[in-house]
């Protein structure tokens, strides 16, 4: 990080604050030269005769614009840092869905950390991020290559969980099949910090799940935090009936074929249609009618049998 720095500091001197101005995650403004590179007849094909038209730093920054060197990459990296280490409290178990040790590094006096890699077409070498989470000197687990709906998180366990930047293209099954891993796994008051591109329509998924979200949105990304409700102290019937619906969520179904993370045993399948979940909610409910029914009768059985008891006792007294 020393060395990418060193080199983006470099660059900065060698062009001008107007080609690579640091600032907020927002949009170029567009220019007639610009909008020409912009244009989808130049998207994706070499420069040519456009070059001519460029200053030097717009030519580095077309040329650097999806690396670290990109100026937008550290305005990145500052809001995770900030993110995480303003609103993680300390002595916290963290659970993070990423693709390395690295914003492990901004979590204050953690008490123990844990990586899911999902799995993907890319490599994932397990040595250097050991290397870099043992310097930390807490205790880390890492998953990796392992799908998400198999993951063996106890539930409820963890103080924190960081998702950024993770479901850029993703299918919507493998967003709502992340979220369910992270909300699952966060103990009642526990919150998930989150930075997705706004096109993952995250805080919606995460209001699926029942987490109260806080969120704005910043140079096309969402920000913001999801905590997990803490249960009621006290329920009415209806209140009890809604938090056992939501208790019973099915889990995200996801297909390899459309892409995403994976599906246990590489078998998915289709998420159910409207008319099954109410199927479903009809034969959950006529279960739980069933089952007052035998507690209630259970518990008359158990009556009677007391009052027969005391009866018998009364006359052998």
């Amino acid at each position: 990080q020393r060395r990418q720095h060193s080199m983006y500091m470099l660059l900065l001197s060698l062009t001008s604050a107007a080609a690579l101005r640091p600032g907020p995650l927002r949009p170029q403004a567009v220019c007639r030269r610009r909008a020409a590179l912009m244009s989808d007849d130049a998207r994706g094909t070499p420069l040519g005769d456009l070059a001519d038209k460029l200053s030097i730093g717009e030519r580095i920054g077309q040329g650097t614009k999806n690396s670290w060197v990109n100026p937008a990459y550290w305005n990145r990296q500052f809001v995770t840092a900030s993110h995480i280490a303003n609103n993680v409290p300390n002595g916290s178990t963290v659970l993070e869905l990423g693709k390395d040790a690295k914003n492990l590094y901004y979590v204050p006096s953690p008490e123990a950390m844990t990586l899911v890699v999902p799995p993907s077409n890319l490599i994932v070498e397990q040595g250097p991020i050991r290397e870099a989470a043992a310097k930390l000197r807490v205790p880390f687990s890492l998953f990796t290559e392992t799908p998400l709906d198999a993951v063996p998180l106890t539930a409820a366990s963890f103080d924190a969980a960081l998702l950024f930047d993770m479901l850029d293209g993703a299918p919507e099954q493998a967003a709502y099949g992340a979220v369910s891993l992270l909300a699952n796994a966060l103990k009642p008051g526990g919150v998930l910090l989150f930075a997705e591109r706004e096109g993952a329509n995250l805080p919606a998924i995460c209001a699926d799940f029942n987490l109260q979200v806080a969120s704005e949105a910043e140079g096309g990304f969402d920000v913001g935090i999801a905590t997990r409700r803490p249960p009621p102290s006290r329920q009415t019937r209806k209140q009890k009936a809604a938090a056992a619906a939501r208790g019973r969520r099915r889990p995200v179904a996801v297909d390899p074929a459309k892409g995403g993370f994976g599906a246990a045993g590489g078998r998915g399948k289709a998420a159910p249609s409207r008319e099954e979940k109410e199927a479903e909610r009809a034969r959950r409910k006529e279960e739980k009618v069933e089952s007052k029914v035998r507690a209630e009768e259970a518990r008359r059985a158990e009556e009677q049998a007391r009052a027969e008891k005391q009866a018998r006792a009364a006359a052998e007294a």
